[in-house]
């Protein structure tokens, strides 16, 4: 949630702060607060005081030829907010005032400090649809702002039940850049247990994940392709929100990648891994391995508790490494040469039900986490446990699914 949004929300309730102030009074002072003062307080409360209201404007328009949204809030004199271009989607925030009907304001970095060589908008306020400048090195520009439309703000994603709740109160640029969302098809559709896929691109942002096309009963699918789209859509906007953050002047540059590699797909679950590097500023970029496992019965990813019996817990952190230790000798001996990362897989705390999983037609599939100067030990191939050795541990409704996967 944007600094725009939150204001209003301080705003309409400062009423209430000023309630309890007046509660943490002592009652000695309040015994000494004279009636003609609180004649004075109730009057500038009910009659005329004001605290200033921050209010939010939001607009599409251009500059010269090219198509932006911007969007800004105002508070008293000051003006703070940010606008991007169409082909772009990437925030660039500004900062100024609003002084004798004109609105003046110059691009900031992530420190709401102006930039060298900043960028000047200037236009006139209060206006339904603003005309004014932008001024880049000197050059100026025609600038033209329009009310949003329903049609910019109304795209069918953000009514996506997932991301109406994953994401509560989206704002209206949110909105804009849902609408602005785009997929390509890549390659063909691809089988995978009977159930036909299809993977897509998002095109401003790279974004990739695959869609089900069809092998599912009709309701499951629709749900299935609901959920996918709102991960896709998570990923989209976390991927703009890095781009803009490290856009905000810091010069760091950003990099974001997403991959995932589809386990399995039924009428039951449909489950795959993500590999997930990305770098918005800071000393370095981070990394992170996880499973998406959703049931596609009750509507959710699949956590430990879910498919472990109760009270199982101890004994699968210990089978589990007790397999795994086994058949992969190499990689929990230290200092042996399969360990060149020092990845210290022998560790058993890597390997307990806080591990990530995804399940796969092979087995359950751990996911030790890492921090960044180990990146290289994630996604380990080796660490499958065959659904067999977990028998006794799982739950039945759900080992009588996944063995099915086979």
């Amino acid at each position: 949630m944007r600094i725009s949004e939150v204001i209003p929300i301080f705003v309409t309730t400062g009423i209430f702060n000023v309630f309890k102030q007046m509660l943490r009074l002592r009652t000695d002072s309040l015994k000494s607060f004279s009636s003609k003062t609180a004649l004075v307080f109730l009057f500038l409360l009910f009659n005329g005081f004001n605290p200033i209201h921050a209010q939010t404007h939001s607009f599409s328009g251009t500059i010269g030829k090219y198509p932006i949204y911007i969007e800004f809030t105002t508070e008293g004199s000051k003006v703070e907010g940010y606008y991007f271009y169409k082909n772009k989607l990437i925030d660039i925030s500004f900062s100024g005032t609003y002084k004798a009907g004109v609105i003046a304001v110059k691009t900031t970095d992530g420190f709401g400090e102006v930039v060298e060589n900043p960028e000047i908008f200037k236009f006139k306020w209060p206006n339904k649809a603003p005309l004014g400048t932008w001024t880049n090195k000197g050059k100026p520009s025609e600038l033209k702002l329009l009310p949003l439309t329903a049609k910019e703000t109304g795209s069918p994603k953000c009514t996506n039940p997932y991301l109406v709740k994953g994401r509560e109160n989206l704002g209206q640029m949110t909105k804009v850049k849902l609408g602005l969302f785009k997929l390509k098809a890549d390659g063909e559709p691809q089988l995978i247990q009977g159930v036909k896929i299809r993977h897509f691109t998002e095109v401003n942002t790279g974004i990739g994940l695959f869609r089900v096309d069809s092998g599912l009963v009709a309701e499951k699918l629709r749900d299935a392709n609901l959920y996918l789209e709102y991960l896709q859509l998570s990923e989209f906007l976390g991927s703009l929100e890095c781009a803009s953050y490290s856009n905000y002047g810091f010069n760091f540059g950003s990099d974001y990648n997403f991959s995932a590699s589809v386990g399995f797909v039924s009428n039951d679950f449909f489950c795959f891994s993500v590999f997930n590097t990305f770098y918005c500023g800071g000393a370095h970029p981070d990394e992170t391995n996880y499973g998406v496992n959703f049931n596609l019965e009750t509507h959710k990813q699949v956590e430990s508790e879910d498919y472990l019996i109760p009270g199982k817990e101890k004994a699968f952190n210990e089978r589990v490494y007790a397999y795994l230790s086994k058949e992969n000798a190499g990689y929990f001996e230290s200092g042996t040469p399969e360990d060149e990362m020092e990845c210290e897989y022998n560790n058993p705390e890597l390997w307990t039900t806080d591990c990530n999983f995804t399940f796969t037609a092979d087995g359950l599939e751990l996911h030790p986490s890492f921090p960044h100067y180990k990146a290289p030990c994630l996604q380990p191939e080796w660490s499958v446990i065959p659904y067999s050795e977990l028998k006794d541990l799982i739950k039945p409704e759900y080992y009588s699914k996944l063995v099915k996967l086979k």
